[in-house]
């Protein structure tokens, strides 16, 4: 699997590395265990500070896509929260949803 991490407003340090690697690649390795490891699989992460101006609120965007060789669309999924980990969270659950869904209708075909 390829990661490509970026981060916007904000500076990256190996803490968001590991963020990335605890609550998105980890889970996202597990649950695609079965693929086969030759096949091309590229997970494009991106934080965002969504502003400078503002301290509280809605501020961080986290945003994921996962580029499965086999499915034409890639998988995606993207949230704000309060925190940084919180926008984390909400993108980890829905994209492995979205792995799952996807899983399923392969099997029902």
């Amino acid at each position: 699997m390829r990661i490509k991490l970026r981060t916007t407003n904000f500076e990256h340090t190996p803490a968001i590395d590991a963020l990335a690697e605890e609550k998105l690649v980890a889970p996202i390795e597990k649950r695609l265990s079965h693929v086969d490891a030759t096949n091309d699989i590229l997970l494009d992460i991106e934080f965002e500070l969504t502003t400078r101006h503002h301290q509280k609120g809605e501020i961080w965007r986290a945003e994921a896509q996962l580029g499965l060789p086999h499915l034409a669309q890639e998988l995606r999924a993207e949230a704000t929260g309060e925190s940084l980990r919180e926008a984390v969270d909400i993108v980890k659950e829905t994209l492995l949803r979205e792995i799952t869904r996807h899983q399923e209708r392969e099997r029902n075909e």
